[in-house]
């Protein structure tokens, strides 16, 4: 399991992780501290804080094979 990015997200905004090689949304795993908005675009993964009143943190990891 390698951690790709950790960080906060603050109420309405997004974190960008980067699509590297053939990384696919079902080889992510996301560790949260509230609710989050996974969407997929041609060139990263975004994660996007959905909780209404504050900041959330947030760890995204590949799955172990």
């Amino acid at each position: 399991m390698a951690i790709l990015k950790e960080a906060g997200i603050p109420i309405g905004r997004m974190l960008f992780i980067p699509k590297e090689g053939n990384l696919t949304r079902n080889d992510l795993e996301i560790e949260s501290t509230g609710q989050f908005q996974l969407m997929e675009r041609p060139d990263c993964f975004v994660v996007k804080n959905a909780e209404c009143c504050r900041s959330i943190s947030v760890k995204v990891m590949t799955k172990e094979a």
